[in-house]
């Protein structure tokens, strides 16, 4: 049996698909995936793994240091024997170079492109941890542990029909997300932090908070609208990572999922029967 399998439960579990104003429209079963026992530490670390391939390598420039012909004029000079520019007429003569003790010269341990910083982790452990962050966002517990403001009484996952994806307009995304008790998650949301430090003068002074995800079987406008209300983001089914449901390497994010998500999702992860037995 695989990793995934053995963290599946046999539970079914039925929850109220909600409209755009708000009102029920009938109830669906949930997949599997959102029984699956909870894994804090293998989401955890498929969160590191899917980061680390986001790392752009770096290193330094082959000629650094490069630039001036050197050499060493050897003892006997009363002077120290490391590589000495090989210049006259200006202040840099006889002056170190090429050496990283030397002003201007090479680097002592510069970082190498051919690092390996990108980690790997086994496809089946990366699926079954994303089965396990989907299994969060149904945990009312776990949702409210990462500071998320939910009314009392909501039943996770929020289930949402598939009209959701073709709004395009932004107030009437924030009518809809109001109407489903979000008011104090959004508000939540628009509260900036100035950051400590001196990230203040490199672009980044403001630190924001990561709100509602919405998981959409396809994306005919709803991205846009999404654009200009912090801290909501919106995935396709077909694209939903670790990433995006564990922020920060935290389980539990406030997702929203239509109902189309939901069948593409159980595709997704089951429809192949690698879930399945030996």
């Amino acid at each position: 049996m695989t990793l995934l399998g053995q963290l599946l439960r046999s539970e079914q579990v039925t929850v109220t698909v909600t409209g755009l104003d708000g009102s029920s429209r009938g109830e669906v079963t949930l997949p599997r995936i959102f029984s699956a026992k909870l894994r804090a530490d293998l989401v955890r670390r498929a969160y590191i793994h899917l980061l680390s391939h986001r790392f752009q390598p770096k290193g330094a420039w082959k000629g650094s240091g490069h630039k001036y012909s050197v050499e060493s004029l050897g003892p006997g000079y009363g002077m120290a024997r490391i590589a000495r520019l090989k210049v006259e007429g200006t202040g840099k003569a006889r002056g170190g170079g090429f050496v990283p003790t030397a002003v201007g010269g090479r680097p002592t341990h510069p970082p190498t492109p051919e690092k390996k910083i990108h980690k790997s982790i086994n496809e089946k452990e990366k699926r079954a941890a994303l089965a396990s962050a989907i299994a969060f966002t149904s945990s009312i517990q776990h949702v409210r542990g990462r500071g998320h403001r939910i009314p009392d009484g909501i039943h996770l996952p929020i289930i949402i029909e598939d009209s959701l994806a073709s709004v395009k307009k932004t107030a009437e995304l924030l009518q809809i997300l109001n109407a489903l008790g979000l008011g104090r998650e959004l508000e939540r949301c628009r509260e900036v932090k100035i950051r400590a430090g001196k990230g203040k003068r490199r672009g980044r002074r403001y630190k924001g908070r990561k709100g509602p995800l919405i998981v959409v079987h396809s994306d005919e406008g709803v991205s846009r609208a999404a654009e200009n209300i912090p801290g909501v983001d919106v995935v396709l089914a077909k694209d939903l990572s670790v990433l995006d449901l564990a922020p920060g390497g935290h389980p539990g994010r406030l997702t929203i999922y239509t109902l189309g998500a939901l069948h593409l999702l159980e595709r997704r992860l089951l429809g192949d029967g690698s879930a399945g037995g030996d």
